[in-house]
């Protein structure tokens, strides 16, 4: 038995704070991953994909939980204020939790593949920065433009990192030009190869 009178609109409540926490956490993950990127499944917890010498062809749906805490005095004093830190702090949590599984994937994926970067003693940022960006193969994106590569990093790791590459020589600056533009051209090439593979346009495509 609910102890509330009005039990309608406590669903009507439970199915908005579940909209706006939805919300949120969708645009907070467009942040991180493009939506053009993501999929949804209607059912099932498991998918197979196409094996890769360095990753797995098969995959499981990962739970994620958040306790949310309301206190008792705060809902009989009709504070509305602790409803919006509420969806903040749920927000929060269940990203935090969305980041750790995510960058957990990757590294799995990267130490499998060797495709790693170490920083070593007497070795800078900006020279880690570098090697990484000379392992890391470009793409193209949807409009047939080079898709330069993101780097994540923590907020210290990143203020770092940035201090080291401005106070880096224009030797240094040319160089990550210069791979840039070689990584740009072989995406360009791969992406014309793979064109290739495909018949010409119909005339009556474009109409």
């Amino acid at each position: 038995m609910t102890p509330f009178r009005y039990r309608r609109r406590i669903q009507e409540f439970n199915e908005a704070f579940t909209r706006q926490v939805a919300s949120d956490l969708q645009r907070r993950r467009d942040e991180i991953i493009s939506p053009r990127n993501a999929q949804k499944f209607s059912h099932g917890r498991m998918w197979k994909t196409k094996p890769t010498d360095h990753g797995d062809d098969a995959g499981e749906m990962q739970a994620q939980s958040f306790e949310l805490l309301s206190r008792f005095d705060d809902v009989v004093n009709h504070d509305l204020a602790k409803f919006v830190e509420a969806r903040n702090h749920l927000v929060d949590g269940l990203m935090a939790q969305f980041q750790a599984s995510l960058y957990q994937t990757i590294s799995k994926s990267t130490e499998k593949s060797g495709n790693t970067v170490v920083v070593g003693p007497g070795q800078s940022p900006a020279e880690a920065f570098l090697a990484a960006l000379e392992m890391i193969e470009f793409g193209i994106d949807e409009n047939g433009e080079v898709s330069l590569p993101q780097f994540h990093m923590g907020r210290e790791g990143i203020e770092k990192t940035i201090a080291d590459l401005e106070a880096q020589g224009p030797e240094f600056t040319e160089r990550v030009e210069q791979v840039k533009a070689e990584k740009s051209e072989l995406a360009r090439q791969r992406e014309s190869e793979r064109l290739a593979k495909f018949p010409p346009p119909w005339e009556g495509d474009s109409l």
